[in-house]
């Protein structure tokens, strides 16, 4: 025991995560004195201030030994570090996407990637090298993984039983509990219902997953597709029903099925091996337990630049500290900080909205008319039966639609965010469920105007954002830990100052800013849309 203790101390220093853990912590410590990551209440996002200050303090060292120290570029020096913390909390992206600073211009994103290692129920439930939490990053709905009926079959001992005799029968709406998918084809009577037995059949099956059980065409049953969510077991005749789709005609004949065994006195239906007789050596077999395969994966991000210069007169610096006493530098290089911010705010919320899979609705302020994104058709509901007021409150269903799908995608959680325009604000802002946070002049912590205005239905954070003006609301989850969200800011020199250089030819000085970061969409699944059409009708 004190061997491996031993062996755990002296290789836990070679423990990449341990490293940077210690390093994260080495760095909190030497910024904490300095008073700049007082007020910030989550522990990465400590961390995080942590690194961006140390990486512009690199910078500002850097720059010094190119340029010379100056009075003047000593004078930025200091108020270079307390911008990061002003810049840093004005960026309302931060509440809508992960915030991973950078230690070097260029790395890694690294994710895991599960997938299934063996093949169960011939591969018709659960195939190989298919992804663990199943397809969930296109625009339509999940699949694979655990998603269905009769998917948690993987991890058991399943059991192939072949040449089983079935017999057919019709499929009615009550067989397919009025499924809006399959109401067609039952209509059009394609569906067929297969009918086995039970334990005359199959041995010691367990009657009481039976949506697990797998059936595959043989012989004269050529199967398209089959629906586990309507498998069903009579008890009384010992029947269990397969609602199918076959492939053609389908006769009366033999099929195989895949089942789970039900554990009994003297079988146990798990894993273990079989014995020979008493006083001989046990048999040894392959067991066949399912496997999960693990595969670390990577993607590339670069940090990309932005930069901005002012350039003033002396004669407007002089002139703007005698009649206000206001330092025209210090305005103009927040005025150019702040629109860099707003930028790169911006440019999120567009990646974003681009990219966001979970799924798209679409809304009408036009009462009583459904819009589908291309054409307006007047609802089946009596128009007249509506006020103004509750026609806003139907917006409220398709947010709430929306949220659903992300928490069916990202097995985390609905959106609790979402990013509108002042337009959209109009309507929202009308409905019951809304509750502001203030009286609308408190809330400017972001920049340039964009505001946390309050929540609807005490679940989803309202931000309004000014400059948006295409009716487009932005529905999002993101969670308590910096991993649970679905895309990545990265920032790596959070704003580098320039000292303030004058022209020979007419003294006119300028001063210029840089900022440097990464930004990359992970799992677009975290976020969807509710476009709003007519939103002049309020």
């Amino acid at each position: 025991m004190s061997f491996n203790n031993e062996l755990k101390d002296v290789m836990g220093g070679y423990n990449p995560h341990n490293v940077l853990l210690d390093s994260s912590r080495k760095l909190v410590e030497k910024w904490e004195p300095t008073g700049l990551l007082e007020g910030i209440e989550k522990e990465s996002d400590v961390a995080g201030m942590a690194v961006l200050l140390e990486n512009q303090a690199k910078q500002l060292i850097d720059e010094a030994s190119q340029v010379g120290t100056s009075a003047n570029q000593e004078q930025w020096s200091g108020v270079a570090l307390p911008l990061v913390r002003r810049i840093f909390a004005e960026l309302s992206a931060q509440e809508f996407v992960s915030v991973q600073p950078m230690n070097l211009p260029s790395g890694l994103i690294f994710y895991l990637d599960f997938k299934y290692g063996s093949t169960q129920n011939s591969g018709l439930l659960h195939a190989k090298d298919s992804d663990l939490y199943g397809n969930t990053s296109s625009s339509g709905d999940p699949s694979g993984g655990l998603y269905g009926a009769g998917k948690w079959g993987y991890s058991v001992n399943d059991t192939k039983t072949s040449g089983v005799t079935f017999a057919t029968g019709s499929v009615s709406v009550a067989d397919i509990r009025g499924d809006a998918n399959l109401s067609a084809s039952q209509a059009a009577g394609s569906l067929v219902k297969v009918l086995l037995s039970g334990s005359a059949a199959l041995t010691n099956p367990d009657l009481e997953g039976v949506k697990s059980f797998a059936i595959s065409g043989s012989g004269t049953a050529e199967l398209t597709a089959f629906y586990p969510a309507f498998t069903s077991y009579d008890d009384s005749v010992d029947v269990i029903s397969f609602i199918v789709d076959p492939a053609g005609a389908i006769v009366p004949g033999t099929i195989d099925v895949n089942y789970g065994k039900q554990p009994a006195d003297t079988t146990r239906g798990d894993f273990e091996t079989s014995f020979a007789a008493e006083g001989s050596n046990p048999e040894e077999s392959n067991a066949g337990i399912p496997e999960v395969d693990i595969q670390m994966r990577s993607v590339a991000i670069t940090a990309k630049t932005r930069k901005l210069k002012a350039v003033w007169t002396p004669e407007l610096a002089q002139d703007l500290n005698a009649y206000h006493a206001v330092d025209a530098e210090a305005e103009l290089t927040a005025m150019l900080s702040e629109y860099v911010t707003m930028e790169v705010d911006m440019e999120i919320i567009d990646m974003l909205k681009l990219n966001a899979s979970a799924k798209t609705e679409y809304w009408s302020a036009e009462m009583g008319f459904e819009w589908n994104g291309s054409a307006f058709a007047q609802t089946s509901a009596n128009v007249a039966a509506y006020t103004k007021g509750e026609w806003f409150q139907t917006l409220g269903n398709k947010i709430q639609s929306v949220s659903n799908a992300i928490h069916k995608k990202t097995l985390r959680g609905g959106a609790n965010f979402i990013v509108i325009s002042p337009e959209v604000a109009t309507i929202l802002e009308s409905i019951p469920g809304f509750a502001t946070d203030s009286d609308g002049d408190a809330t400017k912590s972001y920049a340039m105007g964009v505001q946390k205005i309050g929540a609807l239905n005490n679940r989803f954070n309202v931000y309004k954002n000014p400059y948006l003006q295409d009716d487009q609301i932005l529905c999002g989850f993101r969670g308590a830990q910096f991993l649970e969200t679905g895309a990545v800011y990265a920032p790596y020199v959070p704003m580098i100052l320039t000292p303030v250089v004058y022209d020979p030819t007419n003294f006119t000085p300028r001063r210029g800013v840089m900022t440097r970061y990464a930004k990359k969409m992970v799992r677009p699944e975290f976020y969807g849309l509710v476009n709003v059409a007519k939103s002049n009708l309020v």
